[in-house]
């Protein structure tokens, strides 16, 4: 990457996170409505502390200082988290070698774990927007610390980083607007049809989908 020199990983995490407050609906439906709140602390040369309150309407998703208590708790190095999101190291071994510390009800992590199952796609997505190393959509474009982390730049939407051509323009939207089709059609088949349709499994085999389309090149950037 050129003209900025590569965000340490505590601030893509954190600006990851950050993210997952337009993919409210999702993340409620993952964590099964279960309402919760959850305190990462990602440590580097810099901490970072994430707070994903998910026990109020709208959640909200906060970079602060650590010192608000949440239902669960979670420590790790910035550098391992990034390899768990990029699932090229288990969540379950990270904590079997302590390098990830947990705290709390095992019941509120019971819910929250099932977000790792769906990581790995929106984070290379992230990392693409952002970007990082050979995730970047092209080459020599990358936003810097104060980019990713002002809050202006992206608000849970993808980051323009490359122009877009009047023909990709209109196919966004068109596809933009057929998964907004999509997740209204299965929302009505949900809760007026089929009302013990599993939203969760509906979103997994999406996830899966997305990952089998994913090419190899892209997984090992």
């Amino acid at each position: 990457m050129t003209g900025s020199a590569t965000p340490e990983t505590t601030v893509i995490l954190s600006s990851f996170l950050k993210r997952l407050e337009g993919l409210e609906e999702i993340v409620r439906i993952v964590m099964s409505h279960y309402r919760m709140s959850a305190r990462f602390t990602f440590r580097g040369s810099s901490e970072t502390n994430v707070l994903m309150d998910f026990t109020k309407s709208p959640a909200q998703v906060s970079i602060e200082n650590g010192t608000t208590a949440g239902t669960v708790y979670a420590a790790i190095d910035g550098d391992i988290m990034h390899e768990v999101f990029l699932d090229r190291k288990k969540a379950g071994v990270a904590v079997g070698r302590r390098e990830l510390l947990l705290k709390g009800p095992v019941i509120a992590f019971s819910k929250i774990i099932p977000l790792f199952d769906i990581a790995p796609v929106l984070y290379r997505e992230h990392l693409a927007d952002i970007g990082y190393g050979n995730f970047s959509r092209q080459v020599g474009t990358a936003l810097s610390k104060e980019d990713i982390m002002s809050g202006q730049v992206f608000k849970g939407d993808p980051i323009p980083l490359v122009e877009m051509s009047g023909l990709e323009k209109f196919g966004s939207k068109v596809i933009n607007g057929l998964a907004y089709g999509m997740g209204y059609l299965v929302g009505l088949l949900r809760y007026r049809l089929f009302k013990k349709l599993s939203l969760f499994g509906v979103l997994s085999e999406m996830s899966r989908g997305l990952e089998a389309a994913t090419p190899p090149e892209v997984k090992d950037a």
